[in-house]
């Protein structure tokens, strides 16, 4: 089987990857300007709407204030020391509840690993995302902008920009703007209040803390979503960030060779217990290459 294959879809053309080498051959082909930064996201079926968890059920972004006090109230212990809405949302990301952050990595063989992912899963493609972000929009943990959009999670539902064609001085002085200042003031209580319209419905990429294992063996960044006019719709990702707009193709997984490449980053280290270091996560992965182990040898053993 050859490890790569091409196929239009529509007016694009498309990779389907077999192996580690068949993606490192087209990363080769991506022009690298300087000016910008590169991340990957891997998911596992090629038809993933680029949007995060919260947004994925609408009864979750309904609730999405209730959801976060009750994890806090529940485990405060976790979250002691936090300064930030967004270091606390990046714990929660940590620990799969829903929140208004998107995984990204700085490595394609990470996102390859996420985008093999075959076990209990549709038996579809997967695909690696590439995403080319200019430096100079990218932001750091302790940003402005950062604490505006990860402090939109702590509104109630209802929460929508105002509407009319208000200048800045206006458009501060409306009620639904007066709550996520006072939300954003009480992790910042310096902060002007002036917020930017236009910065309410974008996604900004951050570079996260690096002060937990996972995002470092990850080499984890996020996509941190504002509002599409209201809370309950997502803000839309720069569509110049992907890779229609800069030439390349989509790089798609095959279904059929997923298990092919899962053993092939094995052997490079990329493995359930590397990439989720906690000790829950590296007790499954022992368990599972043991009884892996096992059932082919009684596989062997029975073909004798």
């Amino acid at each position: 089987m050859k490890a790569i294959m091409r196929k239009m879809s529509g007016t694009r053309d498309s990779t389907k990857l077999g192996s580690i080498s068949s993606l490192l051959k087209e990363l080769k082909e991506f022009d690298r300007e300087s000016g910008f930064v590169y991340f990957f996201r891997g998911h596992s079926r090629f038809q993933f709407k680029l949007i995060p968890s919260i947004y994925r059920d609408e009864k979750l972004i309904a609730n999405e204030n209730i959801i976060i006090k009750e994890l806090m109230l529940r485990c405060p212990n976790d979250f002691v020391g936090h300064k930030s809405k967004f270091q606390s949302l990046v714990r929660m990301q940590h620990y799969s509840l829903p929140t208004r952050l998107l995984d990204i990595t700085a490595n394609p063989l990470i996102a390859l690993y996420f985008a093999s992912e075959y076990k209990d899963q549709p038996q579809v493609d997967g695909e690696i995302l590439v995403f080319r972000i200019p430096k100079d929009q990218i932001k750091y943990f302790d940003s402005d902008t950062v604490s505006v959009l990860s402090n939109i999670s702590m509104l109630p539902s209802n929460f929508a920009l105002p509407d009319g064609n208000l200048d800045r001085a206006g458009f501060n002085d409306t009620s639904q703007i007066h709550k996520l200042l006072n939300e954003v003031r009480k992790e910042k209580p310096y902060f002007e209040p002036y917020i930017f319209e236009p910065h309410l419905e974008s996604v900004v990429c951050v570079k996260p803390q690096l002060d937990n294992e996972r995002i470092i063996k990850q080499e984890g960044a996020f996509l941190l979503f504002g509002v599409n006019r209201c809370k309950t719709r997502p803000a839309v990702v720069n569509r110049s960030w992907l890779p229609a707009n800069f030439g390349s193709r989509r790089l798609l997984v095959n279904r059929e060779r997923k298990a092919v490449i899962r053993e092939q980053l094995e052997v490079l280290g990329i493995t359930q217990a590397a990439i989720f270091p906690e000790i829950d996560n590296v007790a499954d992965f022992i368990k599972q290459s043991y009884i892996n182990s096992t059932q082919s040898r009684i596989t062997e053993t029975r073909s004798e």
